[in-house]
């Protein structure tokens, strides 16, 4: 979940057990572009979020089927 959306829940009192990450074996391949993004603008992630280097080398899926 976002920051945005945590902070507004315990923000309004109501207590939080445990944050936990979608699990990396879940995620597929072309859609690690689209986590990445997430994680850097906010979103929950136990490590690091990636800076604008590392979000230049992901790459997501091609336009062509």
């Amino acid at each position: 979940m976002s920051n945005m959306k945590y902070d507004a829940i315990t923000g309004s009192g109501i207590e939080v057990g445990e944050r936990v990450s979608i699990p990396d074996d879940l995620i597929p391949a072309d859609a690690q572009v689209e986590m990445d993004a997430k994680t850097a603008a906010g979103y929950y992630t136990p490590g690091a979020a990636p800076d604008a280097e590392e979000l230049k080398k992901v790459k997501g899926r091609g336009l062509d089927p």
